[in-house]
């Protein structure tokens, strides 16, 4: 557990290739770039663990509405916050799901962003994204 969200971007980066960006760290887990991103509000803490899946563009009205759509059904059938976003510089699609930081490991969260580009990247070809 950690008391600093440094200490947790610390760990990640012994295991994980990283990059330094205008925004923050970028770690890459199957070279797909992942940003943690830390928010707090009145004392509650979390990460917005950003995954840009590469191979998913969101260049037609059709693949926006997929979109739409699989937030809607996310967002019922999950506690977890998470959604989908559209990178306006790129087109290509980012899934974020929060998490509170401080009660996991690196290597916990290492596992959690693996499926979560497993699980995402299924679910998007199973719709046509």
């Amino acid at each position: 557990m950690y008391k600093k969200f440094d200490d947790l971007l610390n760990d990640l980066a012994r295991s994980r290739p990283t990059e330094q960006s205008k925004d923050g760290r970028l770690f890459f887990f199957n070279e797909q770039p992942v940003a943690l991103v830390p928010g707090e509000m009145e004392g509650v803490h979390w990460m917005d663990i950003h995954i840009e899946l590469k191979r998913f563009h969101v260049d037609t009205l059709a693949a926006a509405l997929k979109v739409l759509q699989a937030n809607l059904e996310m967002g019922s059938s999950t506690p977890i916050p998470t959604w989908f976003a559209i990178n306006d510089k790129t087109s290509k699609l980012v899934f974020i799901n929060r998490l509170d930081w401080r009660y996991i490991t690196a290597k916990v969260l290492e596992e959690h962003i693996l499926r979560c580009i497993e699980q995402m990247g299924e679910a998007l070809r199973t719709e046509g994204v």
